[in-house]
């Protein structure tokens, strides 16, 4: 596991290392500097010319100070300053400007004649860093445009220290323009830039460098920092072993409530992906004529099928009530229950999802059984679409049973419509809106997108989910995650926080299998039922050791 901070949570840790711990600032912007002139020196020729770009603050400071260790082995190195104005005397960044001074180099302001005449290989950006909180402007966004133009039509290297100027830490976002990198080092920490979208398309390579800023600074103050990015061995921590004397009961019988009229597809792939990530039983509630191909593509599911509903009249009233009376026997039989692939939103997704929601809230029948109530429900796609634009639904959903844990598995655009914003303002401000989101449900939340964000009510804490890559960018691959996440359900044991690790594990299990589709077969032509087929591969690759 690791912690991906904000620009702030950065600071703080930097002046703790120094205030509390007694490590001074300058020798930490030496390191800093010393990681960054090793890559460079690693990756280029000592005949290669070297600019470094220097903003006013430590970012501008460290640049500095890697390109006078550069000068020591040899590079031939060119300082542009951003802004003629002299810093402070007890500024690092007169510190390190004094230093070149002795070296008999004279930094210069910033203009692209400088730029083009000294011809670098590798520009260093080393303008803003982490600590840049407003969009880019004036002198700097001439500059950031100047250096992605040189860099498009000479095809030199740009370094971004830290992070690429123009880049937010706090959510990847572009504020005004940004320094397109091909290599990133960043110091002690990586940051949620460097990880978040559209952020992380301008990091190139990311590289981190321990600086000497450890763990025991972020605990001086206030809580651990709130994000982190699970790795393999958290993963494995997570999926318990299976005991040798269990049998199928052990690890849950589930009810998948998929599949409407021509939508199959998202039925036999959830239900597949829910057994092959180790679910005990699985029953698929969808529509008789799914009935064959369910049969024939997963005999192992069992199978309960309802019928179109009448157009109008008391037939119809009396078909809804059958249906519905018919989903709560299935849900009485069910540990746990998934609703929502490919069941459109027509009336009958809204009988399912209504009798559902009743149910599993504080005072309905399945609360009341003597067993208990359902362990949890995962709930996606068209059911979530169908909660966010009914009153009821949305009441329902804030009633659930306390004992009930609840998971939902919405991409971006579901997301936007749970959260009553555009689908722009909900990619603006999604890590808030996610936390709103979850608390208002009383809920875990996996938001899909290029990088899987969960989080849950009552915790701080958040998880990103970055071993992903754009061949699950394909229908149906939603489908297959919701299945793994009901199968974890019974995997991660029954402990407080349930919900939030069978969603982590869940979603590095998907990810973990989209990975190894794209090196059986590229990302271009990877399908959903491939990743069910690489479940069993991923699983035993994250659980191995």
């Amino acid at each position: 596991m690791k912690y991906l901070l904000t620009g702030s949570e950065m600071a703080d840790a930097d002046r703790l290392t120094s205030e509390k711990i007694g490590i001074p600032s300058i020798v930490l912007m030496e390191r800093a500097a010393l990681s960054v002139a090793d890559e460079i020196t690693e990756r280029f020729s000592v005949l290669a010319g070297v600019t470094v770009l220097a903003g006013p603050g430590n970012n501008g400071a460290d640049g500095l100070a890697a390109g006078r260790i550069l000068i020591d082995r040899g590079y031939r190195v060119q300082f542009l300053l951003l802004s003629p104005k002299a810093p402070a005397a007890d500024s690092s960044m007169m510190i390190q400007r004094r230093i070149l001074n002795a070296y008999g180099e004279e930094p210069q302001v910033f203009s692209g004649d400088r730029l083009r005449g000294f011809s670098p290989d590798v520009i260093v950006d080393a303008l803003f860093g982490t600590g840049l909180g407003r969009p880019l402007e004036g002198r700097a966004l001439e500059i950031a445009d100047a250096v992605n133009r040189y860099r498009a039509e000479t095809g030199c290297t740009v370094v971004g220290l830290d992070l690429p100027s123009g880049i937010s830490s706090d959510d990847g976002s572009v504020m005004g323009a940004a320094v397109k990198c091909d290599l990133t080092v960043t110091f002690a920490y990586y940051k949620r830039g460097h990880f978040l979208y559209p952020g992380s398309s301008y990091c190139g390579e990311t590289i981190l460098k321990q600086i000497g800023i450890h763990d025991r600074s972020l605990s001086l103050e206030g809580p651990a920092p709130a994000m982190i990015m699970p790795e393999r061995p958290d993963a494995a921590a997570l999926v318990r072993e299976r005991q040798s004397c269990a049998n199928k009961g052990t690890f849950g019988k589930i009810l998948i409530a998929a599949g409407s009229y021509s939508m199959c597809g998202a039925a036999l792939l959830s239900a597949e992906a829910c057994m092959r990530a180790g679910a005990g039983m699985v029953k698929v509630f969808t529509r008789e004529e799914n009935r064959v191909i369910m049969q024939e593509k997963l005999p192992e599911a069992l199978l309960s099928v309802y019928g179109p509903l009448p157009e109008k009249g008391r037939e119809r009233e009396a078909a809804e009530k059958a249906l519905a009376e018919k989903m709560i026997r299935d849900l009485r039989w069910a540990d746990a229950a998934v609703i929502g692939p490919g069941i459109g939103r027509n009336e009958e997704a809204r009988v399912l999802v209504r009798t559902l929601l009743k149910e599993t809230a504080a005072g309905g029948s399945l609360s009341k059984q003597p067993e208990g109530p359902l362990r949890a429900v995962v709930i996606d796609a068209d059911a979530l679409r169908l909660i966010a634009s009914d009153p009821e639904m949305d009441r329902l959903m804030r009633e659930r049973d306390e004992r009930t844990g609840c998971i939902l598995t919405p991409h971006i655009a579901e997301f936007a419509d749970l959260s009553h914003v555009t689908v722009k303002e909900a990619q603006a401000e999604r890590i808030s809106l996610m936390r709103s989101l979850a608390e208002r449900y009383t809920c875990t939340v996996i938001g899909k997108d290029a990088r899987t964000l969960i989080t849950s009510a009552g915790e701080r804490r958040m998880a990103l989910i970055t071993n992903g890559n754009s061949g699950m960018a394909t229908a149906g691959s939603g489908d297959v995650l919701t299945g793994i996440t009901a199968a974890m359900l019974f995997a991660v044991g029954d402990e407080e926080g349930q919900a939030m690790r069978a969603a982590e594990a869940a979603a590095y299990i998907h990810a973990e299998a989209g990975r190894i589709c794209k090196e059986q077969m590229g990302e271009h032509a990877m399908l959903a039922g491939d990743l069910v087929k690489a479940l069993g591969a991923a699983i035993r690759s994250i659980t191995a050791n």
